[in-house]
């Protein structure tokens, strides 16, 4: 369950691209729409669905694609400008000779702002989203295509459709003749390839101040890490909150970049919650908005939505939630940051603490985990670089602790802790 206590996207499904042995290596292709920006992929019904090389991409959310008219749309990779023309199907297009027999298609664009000729550099504006031409179904969208020119003569006779990649990773969009949607968020950084985008770095080892577990870049500022075992596996994956769309981008896959559910709750600029309500072990999501935790009863598979309401704590305290009673449910609490007390509630509907536990200093950023594996979660506190663990019950007076210097406690460093391999214990991480 776990939420970064500050202020994190989503790139695909599919394995690194592998060239065939004659044909030299693609350039390194990146979403062509500006950094940080989600971006819905998937593909029309008149493209070829069964080979899946042909995207439509829309500014995320795909289902109100009218708002984005004018969106900037980015080289995908440096290179020549060989097309800058209106053809009636396609609408104003650009075509982009990048070297090595590689090319890119731009289809549907409102307007064109390069011409034949001009070199341009990956991340450059090149044109804006639109729906001009005859095949665009009236919607704003980018028609993204890639081809290799097998004749390698450079005249860009280009004959082989390849599959999309972009950020290392390759896009099949519909295999199998089922088109779906997914959402990217484009890393096309121009020099700065890493800005905004948050990694995850976590480790295993209570006791340990390295990261164990592979970095996961996921997400882009001003996105909020949080991290859930969405599909019951018993493993916590990082996820993010986008606080400016009060949408949940959950992933049961982050190495991969893909989100498996999308899901807008509550209005933006909440308080974002995880935790399992019912008990099923699934995480679900909430937020906290005003003294309300707003609590997803309905799961996040469906489009269906129920809540349970319950009124917890007071301004400034912080929210929490967890499973202090070990019964599999994890409940509201909060934390006073004045005071550094916890009120920790196993029915927070009457408004009652069973537990106030005073830990660390004031103004510390709280933590809620299963340190010892019991099957309750336990308190804790990041003070600095410093990761303190309650390691006594707190139902007890008594005050045990296990700390670990991680991270460097500066202000891009978010504390997140979880159950990264599935031992049952949850662990430490930053974000940053």
């Amino acid at each position: 369950m776990r939420v970064a206590m500050v202020a994190a996207l989503v790139v695909l499904t599919g394995g690194t691209a592998t060239p065939p042995a004659h044909a030299a290596a693609a350039p390194a292709f990146q979403t062509p729409f500006p950094c940080g920006m989600a971006v819905d992929l998937t593909t029309g019904p008149t493209h070829d669905r069964a080979r899946g090389k042909l995207l439509d991409m829309y500014r995320a959310p795909w289902s109100n694609s009218q708002i984005q008219s004018g969106t900037p749309i980015m080289a995908a990779a440096g290179g020549v400008v060989t097309a800058s023309h209106f053809e009636s199907g396609a609408g104003h297009l650009i075509k982009i000779n990048h070297g090595d027999n590689y090319y890119t298609f731009y289809m549907h664009l409102k307007t064109k702002n390069v011409t034949v000729g001009q070199q341009v550099t990956a991340g450059q504006q090149i044109g804006e989203l639109g729906n001009s031409g005859t095949n665009s179904g009236g919607t704003f969208h980018l028609h993204y295509e890639v081809f290799r020119d097998t004749n390698g003569d450079g005249s860009g006779a280009v004959s082989e459709l390849i599959y999309p990649t972009f950020n290392g990773v390759e896009y099949h969009l519909s295999e199998g003749g089922n088109p779906y949607v997914t959402t990217v968020t484009s890393r096309n950084c121009g020099a700065t390839p890493n800005l905004g985008v948050l990694d995850f770095y976590l480790s295993d080892n209570l006791t340990s101040g390295a990261h164990t577990q592979p970095v996961v870049s996921y997400g882009n500022s001003p996105m909020i890490p949080i991290s859930g075992d969405w599909d019951g596996d018993g493993k916590d994956t990082p996820s993010a909150y986008d606080p400016t769309t009060g949408r949940f981008l959950l992933s049961n896959n982050p190495a991969n970049g893909a989100a498996q559910h999308i899901v807008t709750y509550g209005n933006p600029n909440a308080d974002p919650l995880v935790g399992d309500w019912d008990g099923d072990g699934k995480d679900n999501i909430g937020v906290r908005m005003g003294y309300t935790f707003c609590l997803r009863t309905s799961p996040i598979t469906t489009p269906t939505e129920t809540t349970q309401l319950i009124a917890y704590g007071d301004a400034p305290m912080r929210p929490l939630v967890g499973d202090w009673d070990g019964d599999g449910k994890d409940t509201p609490s909060a934390y006073d940051p004045t005071t550094g007390r916890f009120l920790l509630s196993n029915n927070p509907a009457n408004g009652a603490a069973q537990h106030i536990v005073t830990y660390g200093n004031p103004n510390a950023d709280p933590l809620v985990g299963d340190w010892d594996g019991d099957g309750k979660d336990n308190i804790g506190v990041r003070m600095g670089n410093a990761f303190s663990f309650r390691t006594s019950p707190i139902t007890t007076p008594t005050e045990t602790t296990q700390s670990i210097s991680y991270g460097d406690g500066s202000p891009h460093d978010l504390p997140i802790t979880g159950d990264w391999n599935g031992d049952g214990k949850d662990t430490h991480g930053i974000v940053r």
